[in-house]
This record gives C-alpha cells, sequence and structure tokens, in this order.
C-alpha cells in the first residue's frame, strides 16, 4: 500500500479520511489493520525504497552503459536541490532512472562531486561505464576537470545542447517594430527556430544527429541574412550564427562552448548513412572515442567496418548494430554504448518538474530523508 501510494503521488495523510481507511481494510486483501501514518511514515517507507534500490541495482547490473545527468534548482522552501539521474544506455529505449535526490547547504563543485561519488557507490555502478551529461555552470566545469574525469577514464563531459538556442538572437530578431510589420518575422524565422528549440527542450537528442541539427541551423540563420532586408535582422542571423559556430568549434576556448564538440563529430562514423560520406582521420576518431584506448580489436574491427559501409543499407542505426554484433563484437559495443549518449538534460529537468509536483502544499512539513525517498518512488519506473 505504500509503494502504491508513492508511485501514484498520494499523499498518506489521505488514509486519515475514515471512509478510505474502512473501505481499504474491508476490500483489499491482505490488508488488515492500516497502521498510522508516522508507523508507515517511520518503518514503511525506509523498506520500500530499499527494496527499490535493490530493484534499481539489479537493473544497472545488465545495462550496456550509463550517462550521469545531473541538474539543481531552488524549491518552494528555498533548499538547494540536486537530481542525480542515470539514463541507461539502451537502444531505442529512453529509460531514466532517478537515482538520487539531494538537500545541499550549497551548491558548488565540491558538494556536487561529493553527491555524485556517494550516489554512485550506492548503487555500485562501476566507473568505466559512464558518461556525464551536465549544464554549463562554471562550477559544474569544475567537477568534470578536477574530480570526475580522473575516475570515469571511458565517460564523455557533455553539456547540455538545449541551452545553445540562448545563442539565437530571438528576442533582438522580434523587437524591431519594422522588422515585425514588413517581414512577419515570426511566420518567417520563428519556426526553424521553435522546431530546434521544441526538440532539443523536449526530447532525448543521441550523439550522432546533434553535429548535423547544429550544422542546419547555422546554414539556416546564414542563408536567412540574404532574405532579411533589415540592418537589425541581419545583424542577429550573423551573430546568432557566429555564436552558434563558436559553440560548436572543437577545442573552444570560448566560455560558453560544448566539450563534447569533437566526440558528437566522430560518433558520425557509427551511423553508415553517414559514414559512407564522410573522411574523418581515424586517429581523430581513437582519441575522443576513449573505448578505443589500448583497444587493438575494436581498432581493428573500424578498419574493416569503413571497408563494408558501402554496401549497408541503413533505416535504424540501433538495429545495424544489432545485427553487426556478431561480425564486428568489440566495435558494436563501443557503437552501441557511444550512439545512446544524450546530448541534453530534457530527462533531469523533467524530474526536477516531476519533484515540484511531488512537493505540495499540504506536504511542506515532511523531512528531506522522507521526501528525497518519496520523490525517487514515484518518479521511477522500473
Amino acid at each position: 500500500l505504500r509503494e502504491a501510494f508513492s508511485a501514484a503521488n498520494v499523499p498518506l495523510k489521505t488514509l486519515e479520511n475514515v471512509n478510505l481507511k474502512e473501505y481499504l481494510e474491508c476490500n483489499l486483501k491482505n490488508v488488515g489493520i492500516i497502521p498510522s501514518l508516522s508507523h508507515l511514515r517511520q518503518f514503511y517507507l525506509p523498506r520500500v525504497f530499499e527494496n527499490h534500490v535493490t530493484e534499481m541495482k539489479e537493473k544497472l547490473k545488465t545495462c550496456n552503459g550509463m550517462s550521469i545527468v545531473t541538474d539543481e534548482t531552488t524549491d518552494t522552501e528555498d533548499r538547494c536541490v540536486l537530481n542525480i539521474l542515470g539514463v541507461l544506455g539502451e537502444p531505442e529505449c529512453e529509460l531514466e532512472l532517478k537515482l538520487n535526490v539531494l538537500f545541499l547547504d550549497s551548491v558548488n563543485f565540491k558538494s556536487v562531486s561529493q553527491a555524485i561519488w556517494e550516489t554512485l557507490d550506492k548503487f555500485e555502478v562501476p566507473f568505466d561505464r559512464i558518461t556525464v551529461v551536465v549544464d554549463n555552470a562554471m562550477y559544474m566545469k569544475k567537477v568534470w576537470e578536477q574530480n570526475l574525469k580522473p575516475l570515469f577514464l571511458n565517460a564523455v563531459h557533455v553539456t547540455c545542447n538545449a541551452h545553445l538556442l540562448n545563442l539565437v538572437d530571438v528576442i533582438k530578431l522580434c523587437q524591431s517594430p519594422e522588422v515585425l510589420e514588413e517581414l512577419n518575422i515570426l511566420q518567417k524565422y520563428a519556426p526553424a527556430i521553435m522546431h530546434t528549440l521544441t526538440k532539443y527542450e523536449e526530447s532525448v537528442i543521441r550523439s550522432h544527429v546533434v553535429s548535423n541539427d547544429i550544422r542546419d541551423l547555422i546554414m539556416w540563420a546564414k542563408s536567412s541574412v540574404d532574405e532579411c532586408e533589415h540592418a537589425m535582422g541581419r545583424d542577429a542571423l550573423l551573430n546568432s550564427a557566429e555564436k552558434i559556430e563558436t559553440y560548436m568549434q572543437c577545442n573552444s576556448n570560448a566560455r560558453f562552448c560544448q566539450p563534447a564538440a569533437a566526440f558528437f563529430n566522430a560518433c558520425w562514423v557509427f551511423d553508415p548513412k553517414q559514414a559512407k560520406y564522410l573522411i574523418i582521420p581515424e586517429k581523430e576518431v581513437f582519441e575522443v572515442i576513449p573505448l578505443f584506448e589500448d583497444n587493438s580489436v575494436a581498432r581493428h574491427e573500424y578498419r574493416a567496418y569503413l571497408k563494408t559501409v558501402y554496401k549497408m543499407q541503413c533505416e535504424n542505426v540501433y538495429q545495424v548494430w544489432r545485427t553487426l554484433k556478431t561480425r564486428f563484437p568489440a566495435l558494436a559495443v563501443i557503437a552501441i554504448w557511444y550512439l545512446t549518449v544524450p546530448v541534453n538534460s530534457v530527462d533531469a529537468e523533467k524530474s526536477l518538474s516531476a519533484y515540484k509536483n511531488v512537493l505540495w502544499d499540504d506536504q511542506r512539513s515532511i523531512k528531506a530523508s522522507n521526501l528525497s525517498m518519496h520523490s525517487v518512488l514515484c518518479q521511477n519506473k522500473l
């Protein structure tokens, strides 16, 4: 009963309703006398949560790899809330597990690093199967460079690509009355912007498509300059294209950049439709995809794969690599893992929204430890 209430996000205080309590006791098998609310919270909730943790551990043992996705917010009680999710590396399956909800005195690189370590240790996740997806905050970059990178030897560091739309000067494009009146800018330009915005802020995007999407956005901005008759619109479009190009430039020193840009480009090789026409030196591929390091078998299979890629028909890239497992077993493991790396933190942002739904007005007195367990149980569907 406690597990069902948590999964449905139904407050336990609902059981204070005498009629409901009597109905459940009389009509549900093996329920018997329902304990008091304090007893349910103190004894049953931890027990249900521990069972859930055991189930998650078993699930994590069988996954190909996992991406750690983090995001933070401040709740209605002015607490710093850090969500840590694990997005499983399963082809064509967007399965994310909320691993932990933590309430921190402050959010900085030390507290976040400690939270991630403790969470992964709790779930016994091997450090060689981790990818890290975070936002673009400076302290998160510090978390990666100083604390996580030395531990996660096969990981790549990805910052959420949904934020790249901040580089498009939408406000400037739409501010000018002349632009709005004469060019009907919203109808002319907004569709391309809104399509990418919606795609990257509402869907989990995988690694092998992001470079093409961003190049399309840059080309759209540059080609639209010629159609724009006003200086403000032209400047906004050119500035947007320049900022996005800087953001996706490999090894960029810009303040706002994508550290995984070279990795995204290299992931093209795992898509047969694109690999047929690519000229990417294998040295670049081997340098930015960690699992190729000291893996002579995978490198040999990669060279053999490139020789046969021209004959391959590819409607579904994940299905192709399932088929190629018998022929290129070592390479298939690498391809499937890195193809399933998410390039945005949509899952974490959805999780924060779900957390806000858990913290109802009549549940604000709930203890932080109980709130964390309730939030995990409410979101995860195993």
